[in-house]
């Protein structure tokens, strides 16, 4: 069963479509769909976290997913000198705050909307 998750920026009032994470019983197969950004070109979607790289569609740089625990050292470019983001503490999306694709503030959250399959 997969999340549905929504990102919203309380800086810029960046809002996502209703982002359907993981993957569901109907159609489910050997991919896990999640949030990521391009740390480039910062373009925001859902990619295949099973099957690395990911790359991004308009740059082709290696997409960085958001949750992931190397989050700061893949996206910074200087990473000792880079903002806080939830990463840094916890690899579960809806905790702290992330990089918001529209503005590059520490100001985007994910709000669980529900579950599907």
């Amino acid at each position: 069963m997969g999340e549905i998750l929504r990102a919203s920026c309380i800086e810029c009032g960046f809002v996502s479509e209703n982002l359907y994470t993981g993957f569901g019983f109907k159609g489910a197969g050997d991919h896990s769909m999640e949030p990521s950004i391009c740390p480039n070109c910062f373009s925001f979607k859902l990619r295949d976290r099973r099957h690395p790289p990911q790359l991004c569609y308009r740059c082709k740089t290696e997409v960085v997913f958001y949750g992931d625990r190397q989050f700061s050292i893949l996206f910074f470019p200087e990473p000792l000198h880079s903002p806080v983001v939830a990463e840094d503490s916890t690899d579960k999306l809806t905790t702290g705050q992330h990089i918001c694709p529209e503005c590059l503030k520490v100001s985007m959250i994910f709000e669980r909307l529900g579950y599907w399959d």
